[in-house]
C-alpha cells in the first residue's frame, strides 16, 4: 500500500515539475483517484516541502532548482489552456504592419498561430524555436537575435544579444518572465534572460507581460523589469483590489 502512494505522489511531482502549476482536477485526471486522496497527497508532498498547495491546485517548490530542458516544458503544449488564454487576450494588441519583440517563453509561443491572421508584421526574437514555428506557420519577416544559444535552452541570450536587441525599434513587446512580485516587477534565473527582457523594453514603445498564476510571488536572482517599465499586465491571476490598485498606480493596463 505504501508503495503505491508513493508511486502516486511521484507521479504528481514529476508531473509539476513539468508544468510547474497544475490544477487539483487536472492531477485527479492524470493519476485516476478520487479528490480526497489527491488532496491528501498534496497536504503530504507539501509537509515534505515539495510543493505548496494554492486555491484549486498545486505547484512545484523551488522552481530555480528545477529548471527543466526546454522541449520538457512544452511537451503539454497543446494542454495549456491558461496559457493559450492569454495569447488569445494579446493577439488583440497586435495590428498590421507592426514591428514587434517575441521572447522565447512557452508562453508566448502560443501566440505563433495566432501571427498568421495578421499582415505585415516584423518579429524580432531570441527565440530558436520560436523563430522556427514562426516560420513553419505564418508569412511574417523573422530577426532572430545574434549570440550563443543557450544549452537545452533553445534560447539566445546574453550581452552580445542584448547588443543585437538595441539595434532593432519595436512597436510593442511579449515577454514572460520565471517570477513576478507586485513590490519588485519580474525576475529571471539567469542574467541573461533578464538582460533581453531589458533591451527589448528600452527599444520598445509598449511592453506587455504574460504571466500565469504560478510566477506570482516568486522572486529569482536576477531582476528583468521594475514594476513601471511594464505597461500591460496579461493574466490569469486573480488579482485583489489592493493587487489592481498597485498595478494602476504603476500606470499598468491589466487584462485578467
Amino acid at each position: 500500500m505504501l508503495k503505491i502512494i508513493e508511486e502516486r505522489q511521484q507521479i504528481i511531482i514529476n508531473h509539476l515539475k513539468i508544468v510547474q502549476f497544475a490544477r487539483t482536477q487536472d492531477l485527479i485526471d492524470l493519476v485516476k483517484y478520487s479528490e480526497a486522496t489527491v488532496k491528501r497527497d498534496l497536504i503530504e508532498l507539501e509537509k515534505k516541502g515539495l510543493v505548496r498547495r494554492t486555491r484549486g491546485g498545486a505547484m512545484i517548490i523551488d522552481n530555480q532548482k528545477i529548471d527543466l530542458p526546454y522541449l520538457m516544458k512544452i511537451i503539454n503544449f497543446n494542454e495549456q489552456d491558461n496559457k493559450h488564454k492569454l495569447a488569445e487576450k494579446a493577439k488583440t494588441l497586435i495590428t498590421d504592419d507592426m514591428v514587434i519583440f517575441l521572447d522565447s517563453s512557452t508562453t508566448t509561443l502560443h501566440l505563433i498561430k495566432m501571427l498568421s491572421k495578421f499582415e505585415g508584421l516584423q518579429i524580432i526574437t531570441n527565440g530558436v524555436l520560436t523563430a522556427s514555428l514562426l516560420s513553419e506557420f505564418t508569412e511574417v519577416q523573422i530577426n532572430i537575435l545574434g549570440g550563443t544559444v543557450v544549452k537545452k535552452r533553445n534560447t539566445i541570450n546574453g550581452s552580445k544579444a542584448f547588443n543585437d536587441a538595441l539595434t532593432y525599434n519595436a512597436d510593442i513587446s511579449f515577454v514572460s518572465c520565471r517570477g513576478f512580485d507586485l513590490e519588485k516587477g519580474t525576475t529571471e534565473t539567469t542574467e541573461g534572460e533578464a538582460l533581453i527582457k531589458q533591451a527589448f523594453r528600452r527599444n520598445s514603445k509598449h511592453l506587455v507581460l504574460l504571466v500565469t498564476e504560478d510566477k506570482y510571488h516568486n522572486q529569482y536572482l536576477h531582476k528583468s523589469l521594475a514594476l513601471n517599465e511594464i505597461d500591460t499586465v496579461i493574466t490569469d491571476y486573480n488579482l485583489s483590489h489592493n493587487d489592481i490598485d498597485i498595478l494602476k498606480r504603476n500606470n499598468i493596463t491589466c487584462v485578467y
